[in-house]
């Protein structure tokens, strides 16, 4: 009975027992069949580091490196870089591939980047006619509390416009990690010796605070940190590469050479070598971290220096060869490893420009500065046009930088403009040399020292003062005022002591006389500049001194010297440099009226006037100039005569040899640069070049005489200095006339 009862109960189970199998079987088979079709769980691949060292002009072998990676399939995960490495590194992880930034690279000025002082189109009128008056341009910082030097060798402005034109990432950044490629910059806190890792902020900022090489550029101060290069801490920074996750790293490294013991032998070796022993350390503590999992490429730049930015093509193909010898394992590596596309969440690089604020801590006026950028409001963010307006502000003098940034308010896109002085009471002292040698009878020697005072108000006027001690003697003072917010125009009160030789030349060239000239002068005058480029200005003379026979012989021992003259006058300059042009022009204008009620010798009037342009082809640069002077009427007293003779001004005479009334002179001058920016001596530029001149003097008020012109030529190897230009020339003019010169700075 119970038998038959359980025989349901078991055939039921049965049932049960068949149907639960077949069910388990149907959801194997359906389990299998969607696993054919699902996606399999992402495969982990390891995170690579491309960590780049720094090395100066040497780590322009990155793009090298870059290049084959490149070539090879591999994008890092993330970058690292240091100095020069966080300038590549910075623009790679920003969205450059590797032909962007070798065209970068060659895009570049380094001259200009090095260069410790604004283009000379930016300079106001008036600073252009203080470089040609006084060359010199070792300078020291002067306030109530003593002597100020440098923080750095060259300014930072050049360096910091080229790396927001070049960086695509202008504004500020939460974290960047938000770039094409999350980045890392190092720099080194000097107060500490800490490496100081930059994620956030602006990429430009970044990369200079790391690129702050102590002696060479200031140091930045971030997040309340006094930042230098961070190659002091961690010139191959893997270490960092690790702490942002990196399992492999490919570290490119780009070592400067130690000096044999042969070569060291002065102060400056000894402490070279010791910053170069300083950094290898550290990069010797980083790369021993390296694994047989990781990569280093080091790049051998043979004979190529930190400084030899004019050699970037044989660095990148360094580079390339480096990266190259490791192709084999890189390219199991690129294999191991899916395409990646990586999206950048950049800000638009090209905002319109919706409104413009001015951070400014200096005495200047806001309206002046304001004047210089109104024309980029309501306007697309064009880098050329904002580093134009910069530059014109940071040529007004009193700043140390003058940077920028992008701000987002209220859904509308500005600038922000940071015109940095962090000295506001602070002048600047100038030193010059002036040698004149003639190596026959004449040579004469002097130091002269220059001081511009800080901003004396809103506007930028200011006083200048100059002591000229040696052969040629001269105390002056001047006292410029700006009228207007627009600076145009201006007066000025200046008064001048001078006590310099005169001689007096026979026919045939030789010394007759020379005269201690010794004279006072006070000036009163005002203009107007027309932008940067020119200027239009009336004024008053008034002074008195005298002439003392104190070699030779002439007629009179002692001549009176007395001055009261209206002088009007103009000038245009649109030269990118005052002593060795290579395009622009120069043009000048003057009328004087003497007036013996006014207390001058004589009642005269004469009218001069001269000009000059150049242009170049390559590194030839052409010349043509012409000058001339007329007296008008009257009787021109002693120093009033015009003067001609010397180096380009009929150079076979000595200088000022020839006086008289009227003159005429022209050039036509050569010159070619020798060695380009990687071959200078000592960092100076060489040129060779020669002239044909024709010119001469004439007494009366007649017209001139052409029949009588003279001729001449010079030869001439010369240099830009500190100091100024530097010349060494022989010339020749007709009638067997010659002299050879030695010049060194400006003119007396």
């Amino acid at each position: 009975m119970l038998l038959f009862r359980f025989l349901p109960f078991r055939s039921a189970l049965r049932g049960l027992g068949l149907a639960f199998g077949a069910g388990l079987l149907a959801g194997l088979a359906a389990a299998q069949e969607a696993s054919a079709t699902a996606p399999e769980a992402p495969e982990h691949h390891p995170k690579i580091a491309l960590v780049l060292s720094g090395g100066g002009a040497l780590g322009l072998a990155h793009i090298g490196a870059i290049q084959e990676l490149e070539r090879l399939g591999i994008r890092p995960d993330m970058v690292v870089g240091t100095s020069m490495g966080a300038v590549i590194g910075g623009l790679y992880a920003s969205g450059l591939n590797s032909a962007e930034l070798e065209a970068v690279v060659e895009d570049v000025d380094w001259a200009g980047v090095f260069s410790p002082q604004p283009d000379r189109d930016k300079l106001t009128f008036r600073q252009k006619q203080q470089q040609a008056e006084f060359p010199g341009t070792a300078a020291l910082g002067v306030s109530p509390a003593g002597i100020l030097l440098p923080t750095g060798a060259v300014p930072d402005q050049m360096l910091m416009k080229e790396l927001r034109r070049l960086t695509p990432a202008r504004t500020r950044l939460d974290n960047f990690d938000n770039l094409a490629i999350p980045f890392r910059a190092v720099a080194t806190d000097i107060a500490t010796g800490d490496a100081v890792v930059l994620g956030s902020g602006e990429l430009p900022m970044a990369m200079r605070a790391s690129i702050s090489l102590p002696g060479v550029f200031p140091a930045v101060r971030l997040d309340d940190k006094l930042l230098v290069d961070g190659g002091l801490a961690a010139n191959v920074p893997i270490s960092v590469a690790r702490d942002m996750g990196a399992d492999i790293v490919i570290a490119v490294w780009t070592p400067n050479a130690l000096l044999p013991e042969s070569d060291i032998g002065s102060v400056v070796d000894v402490l070279s070598q010791t910053v170069s022993l300083l950094i290898l350390a550290n990069e010797r503590a980083e790369v021993g971290t390296l694994t047989d999992e990781d990569f280093l490429i080091k790049v051998d730049t043979g004979d190529i220096g930190p400084t030899a930015f004019a050699r970037a093509v044989e660095l990148i193909t360094a580079g390339r060869k480096a990266a190259n010898a490791e192709s084999s394992r890189l390219a199991a590596l690129a294999q191991s490893r899916p395409p990646v596309v990586y999206a950048s969440t950049m800000p638009d690089a090209s905002p319109v420009i919706s409104f413009v604020r001015i951070e400014n801590t200096s005495r200047l006026n806001q309206s002046l500065l304001e004047n210089k950028l109104i024309d980029l409001v309501g306007k697309p963010a064009d880098s050329a046009a904002i580093d134009e307006a910069l530059d014109r502000i940071y040529a007004l003098g009193p700043f140390e930088r003058v940077d920028y940034a992008y701000a987002d308010e209220n859904g509308q896109t500005g600038l922000v403009v940071r015109a940095e002085d962090n000295v506001p009471d602070a002048g600047r002292v100038r030193f010059g040399l002036i040698v004149e040698n003639d190596f026959n009878t004449e040579s004469d020697a002097a130091l002269s020292v220059d001081f511009r005072s800080p901003v004396l108000d809103a506007y930028g006027s200011e006083i200048e003062a100059r002591a000229t001690l040696g052969d040629f003697n001269e105390l002056s003072a001047e006292y410029f005022r700006l009228l207007d917010p627009s600076q145009n125009w201006f007066t000025t009160l200046r008064g001048e002591i001078r006590n310099r030789p005169v001689n007096l030349y026979s026919t045939r060239g030789f010394k007759e006389a020379g005269f201690d000239l010794t004279y006072g002068l006070a000036a009163l005058e005002g203009g107007y500049q027309f932008g940067n480029v020119g200027e239009v200005r009336l004024g008053v003379e008034l002074g008195s001194g005298r002439a003392k026979l104190n070699e030779g012989f002439a007629s009179l021992s002692e001549v009176d010297i007395d001055i009261g003259r209206l002088i009007a006058s103009g000038a245009y300059d649109t030269l990118d440099d005052p002593f060795f042009p290579r395009s622009g022009v120069r043009a000048e204008a003057t009328w004087i009226h003497g007036f013996e009620a006014l207390g001058d010798n004589a009642d005269f009037q004469s009218l001069n006037a001269s000009t000059l342009t150049a242009t170049s082809v390559g590194p030839n640069t052409f010349i043509a100039a012409l000058a001339a002077g007329q007296r008008i009427d009257g009787t021109a007293p002693l120093d009033a005569l015009y003067r001609v003779g010397g180096l380009f001004s009929l150079s076979g005479y000595r200088k000022e040899e020839l006086a008289g009334e009227n003159f005429l002179t022209a050039q036509m001058i050569y010159r070619r640069k020798l060695l380009n920016d990687s071959e200078q001596i000592f960092g100076l530029p060489l040129y060779v070049g020669g002239s044909i001149e024709l010119g001469d003097v004439w007494q009366g008020s007649s017209s001139f005489d052409t029949d009588d012109l003279r001729f001449g030529g010079s030869v001439y190897v010369a240099s830009s200095t500190a100091f100024g230009p530097v010349y060494l020339a022989f010339g020749r003019s007709e009638g067997g006339r010659q002299s050879a010169y030695l010049l060194i700075g400006r003119t007396f």
